[in-house]
C-alpha cells in the first residue's frame, strides 16, 4: 500500500488511531504515512469583539504545524525506518477527504472515533459517519481503548440484502488482499426481523463473490446487533470488523450509519468501513 492518511485532532483518542495506524502501515507494508489536521478560524460574532491573537490565522497554523511535528517524532519511533513521515494541516473541511486523499496519494484513511471532550466526542462522531459516508477509500475508525495489535482477521458484518447492488467487489477484494487475513462473514440480524425470501439468494451470490477467500459463515441472531458482532469479536481476538456504508436505500441507509456510530462508541476493536458501491 502506498500511503496511509491519518487524521489527528491532538487527543488522546486521535493518538490511539495514531498509534494503530503505526501499526497497520507495517502489516500493509505502507511506503507512507500522512498526518492530517484541519483547522477551522473562529468566525468573529461582531465586528466589536474583542481581537483575540490566538485565534489568528496563522497562530492556528503555526500551531498546527508545531503539534504536526511534534507528532512526527512520536511516530517516527514507533515505526520501520524505510516507511516516509509527513504531515499535512490546512481548512479543508471532512467532507472534502477524497480531494485530500488523492492529492496526497493516500489509500486508506486512519481516524479516531472521539475527541477532546464530550462535545467534540458527538462532534467527532459525527465526522466519523461524514468521512464514512462521503470517503470513496477505505476508512478506519479507532475507538480510543482499542488494542494496539496487528489485525488477525476481517469480519465482515453483512444483512444480506441486495449483495450485487451494494458491495463494492473490487474495493473489497483489494483491501482483504491487502490484509491477506482470515475472511469470515457475519449475517447481522436481529431474531430475524429482517428476513427476507431473497436472503438466501443473496448469500449464495456473496458466496460465490467471495469463494477464492474460503471464508468462514457465521449468523448472529440478536435482538442487539451491536452486542452480538462484540460477543463475536470476543472470541476472535484482534478482530477488524468490516462494514459498508449504506445509501442505496434509505432506511438500510440509516441502519448503518446508525450501526456504524454504535459500533465506534462502544466496541475495543477498529472498524473498516468501505462506501457502497456507485450505482450505475
Amino acid at each position: 500500500m502506498k500511503a496511509i492518511l491519518v487524521l489527528t485532532d491532538f487527543s488522546a483518542a486521535a493518538g490511539s488511531a495514531v498509534s494503530y495506524a503505526c501499526i497497520l502501515s507495517e502489516q500493509l507494508k505502507t511506503e507512507e504515512i500522512i498526518l492530517f489536521h484541519s483547522y477551522q478560524i473562529p468566525i468573529p460574532v461582531s465586528e466589536a469583539s474583542v481581537f483575540d491573537s490566538s485565534t489568528d490565522e496563522n497562530n492556528i497554523r503555526q500551531t498546527a504545524v508545531r503539534d504536526l511535528e511534534n507528532l512526527e517524532l512520536q511516530v517516527r519511533k514507533k515505526i520501520s525506518a524505510h516507511i516516509a513521515i509527513r504531515h499535512r494541516t490546512d481548512t479543508s473541511a471532512l467532507g472534502d477527504i477524497n480531494n485530500v486523499a488523492q492529492e496526497e496519494g493516500a489509500e486508506l484513511i486512519v481516524m479516531g472515533t472521539t475527541g477532546k471532550s464530550k462535545l467534540q466526542e458527538i462532534i467527532l462522531g459525527s465526522n466519523a459517519i461524514t468521512v464514512c459516508k462521503s470517503s470513496k477509500y477505505p476508512v478506519v475508525l479507532v475507538p480510543p481503548h482499542v488494542s494496539i495489535q496487528p489485525a488477525r482477521q476481517i469480519a465482515f458484518a453483512c444483512d444480506m440484502k441486495e449483495v450485487e447492488k451494494t458491495i463494492p467487489v473490487a474495493s473489497l477484494k483489494k483491501i482483504v488482499d491487502e490484509f491477506n487475513l482470515p475472511l469470515n462473514i457475519l449475517n447481522v440480524d436481529d431474531e430475524d426481523k429482517h428476513f427476507t425470501a431473497e436472503m438466501p439468494l443473496n448469500a449464495i451470490k456473496l458466496y460465490d463473490m467471495l469463494t477464492e477467500y474460503n471464508p468462514g459463515y457465521y449468523n448472529i441472531n440478536n435482538e442487539n446487533v451491536v452486542g452480538g458482532i462484540i460477543e463475536f469479536a470476543k472470541h476472535e481476538p484482534a478482530t477488524l470488523v468490516l462494514l459498508i456504508s449504506k445509501r442505496h436505500n434509505f432506511m438500510e441507509g440509516l441502519f448503518y450509519r446508525s450501526l456504524t456510530r454504535k459500533l465506534a462508541y462502544v466496541t475495543p476493536f477498529p472498524l473498516l468501513v468501505l462506501r457502497e458501491k456507485e450505482q450505475q
